[in-house]
């Protein structure tokens, strides 16, 4: 019987195929330019890195000092509370908060949660945060709501990074890129789509910088120069705040129909996000 059993096949090992995953490159080279663009916008109205979020860490260690100054000066109380909502360090808590919570909700995303519903979820926080800025009560000179703007505007980059994070790509994360100019410099077979990747996101804050600075000046000065000799310094600079809080809504607007059409490429390639073990 033994015999019998020793002459008996074995049987063939189970096998597994892996899914390879090929996101499109032209929507992760999208999402870059959207990074660099976002954070030229947040960066030049707050002075808050919503995507670049090692810059924002390091500001709020080095607002700690003068906080626990103000502080110990004053009593903690809803005044204390008020005096620092109106600092720049409540900003930056709020947008680090922001990318903290995009983060951990992201990467409890339902199984069925494509990369095009990824990023239609993006662009409504986006857009989400446009509204805010482009239709406030008044005229702003300063950003509107800014601690809700820069939540929204950072969870939604925390989103990006999840989704990205999950892929094999020499684009990194498209979010964190002191590793990716490392990599760059290093040997390797695929340095050139890291510089083509950097690229894009120095391509994205170029966009951003134009949108705020490219019109401004000039033809309108030239046009209503009369008005602007008769307005005092006050209400001139008043003005060109206002102005530079419109063109940062209309920024987050390009950026989240931007990721609207990366849904669209991500939702055309058909691809699912390979979840994590």
């Amino acid at each position: 019987m033994a015999a019998a059993f020793a002459a008996q096949p074995s049987a063939p090992p189970a096998t597994t195929t892996a899914t390879t995953y090929s996101p499109p490159s032209s929507a992760l080279l999208l999402l870059c330019v959207s990074t660099g663009l976002i954070d030229s916008l947040t960066f030049a109205i707050s002075g808050v890195w919503c995507a670049f979020v090692t810059g924002t860490t390091v500001q709020l260690g080095m607002d700690i000092p003068s906080l626990l100054a103000c502080l110990s000066s004053t009593q903690l109380d809803y005044a204390a509370l008020v005096h620092f909502a109106s600092t720049p360090a409540s900003e930056r808590l709020a947008a680090l908060t922001g990318f903290l919570f995009g983060g951990y909700a992201g990467s409890r995303l339902p199984s069925w949660v494509t990369p095009a519903g990824s990023s239609l979820l993006q662009a409504t926080l986006l857009a989400g945060a446009s509204a805010l800025v482009l239709f406030p009560t008044g005229i702003p000179v300063h950003l509107p709501y800014p601690h809700s703007t820069l939540g929204l505007v950072s969870s939604s980059m925390a989103l990006q990074a999840v989704l990205v994070q999950r892929f094999a790509t020499p684009y990194a994360t498209s979010v964190a890129w002191t590793s990716v100019w490392l990599n760059a410099v290093a040997t390797g077979k695929r340095r050139w789509q890291k510089f083509v990747g950097i690229s894009a996101v120095v391509g994205g804050a170029i966009a951003g910088a134009a949108i705020m600075h490219f019109g401004k000046d000039g033809k309108d000065d030239k046009k209503h120069g009369d008005t602007l000799r008769n307005e005092n310094s006050a209400e001139r600079e008043d003005k060109e705040k206002a102005e530079l809080v419109r063109r940062v809504g209309i920024g987050l607007a390009i950026a989240a129909a931007l990721k609207v059409g990366i849904a669209g490429i991500f939702w055309r390639r058909g691809r699912v996000v390979p979840r994590s073990s």
